[in-house]
């Protein structure tokens, strides 16, 4: 069974090497894995493994161009089945072969995640997943049926590489962090495709967040009102109207948008960093 691995990572090698070795855990073994380093070609953006066929890119340009090295990644494959899979998931063994077996056209199958409260030692899921705690509101969601596409997440995902462009990629209008997922589903679900969860899941490895993410407000309130003009509502709204409410943001009415009044301090992000893995 030929498919394609892609994932995007900066700065988290570990977490990439810990994916990696979960996937050689796997019941079936990417017969190939495409890295775009979110960053220029160093010693500690490059990784070696003798088992497994891993292609490594480069996108130096933008802070975190998440659309553009998502289509970047798709379009560097060779096999018709992808799988997205976010540098900080560990599988499950059968992980892969679920994804693909629930594979049909115009479907996008993804799984469950539970969230780990540090960063393992190595990505050996069943040493781990005992520690792995659900999320609250994505655990009650139902395997195997249709979901709204708006519970669509880029986590983990996997489509047929035809039906990726017949989407249209991710919009690489939106740039840094916040949007381009929610977009991608508004458009897939415009083509009657079907978001499908399968019952089975990834372990995401705990890093820094922030909430709300004072860290990406120039960018959530850009890809905010982009998202807008496209689909006619705003996403990210509860982060928009938290922002508002701290007075880092306001709402114009003539313009009908938002617009950044001030930046947040370092102290601010540092007080709004969230203790929760997920």
């Amino acid at each position: 069974m030929s498919f394609s691995v892609v994932t995007l990572v900066k700065g988290r090698k570990k977490q990439l090497e810990n994916m990696l070795e979960s996937i050689k855990q796997s019941t079936i073994v990417p017969s190939e894995i495409v890295i775009v380093w979110m960053e220029e070609e160093t010693r500690n953006a490059r990784v070696e493994d003798e088992d497994l066929n891993i292609k490594q890119l480069y996108l130096e340009k933008g802070e975190l161009p998440l659309a553009k090295a998502r289509n970047l990644g798709f379009e560097n494959t060779t096999h018709e089945r992808v799988i997205f899979l976010d540098v900080d998931c560990i599988c499950s063994p059968t992980l892969f072969e679920g994804l693909l077996n629930g594979l049909k056209d115009k479907t996008i199958t993804s799984a469950y995640a539970r969230y780990l409260p540090y960063i393992p030692l190595s990505g050996l899921y069943t040493q781990i997943e005992q520690d792995a705690l659900s999320h609250p509101k994505r655990a009650q969601l139902d395997a195997n049926t249709p979901l709204p596409h708006k519970k669509f997440w880029s986590l983990v995902f996997a489509l047929r590489k035809d039906d990726f462009y017949v989407i249209g990629g991710f919009d690489e209008d939106f740039t840094g962090y916040g949007g381009e997922d929610t977009d991608f589903a508004e458009r897939f679900n415009k083509q009657y495709f079907d978001f499908i969860l399968i019952d089975d899941e990834v372990l995401h490895q705990y890093h820094f967040k922030y909430s709300p993410p004072l860290n990406y407000l120039e960018a959530i309130v850009e890809n905010a009102n982009l998202f807008y003009h496209k689909h006619g509502y705003f996403a990210m709204y509860s982060w928009l109207q938290e922002f508002c409410k701290r007075s880092y943001v306001t709402f114009d009415e003539r313009k009908h948008n938002f617009k950044v009044v001030r930046l947040p301090h370092q102290l601010d992000i540092e007080l709004a960093l969230s203790t929760k893995p997920y």
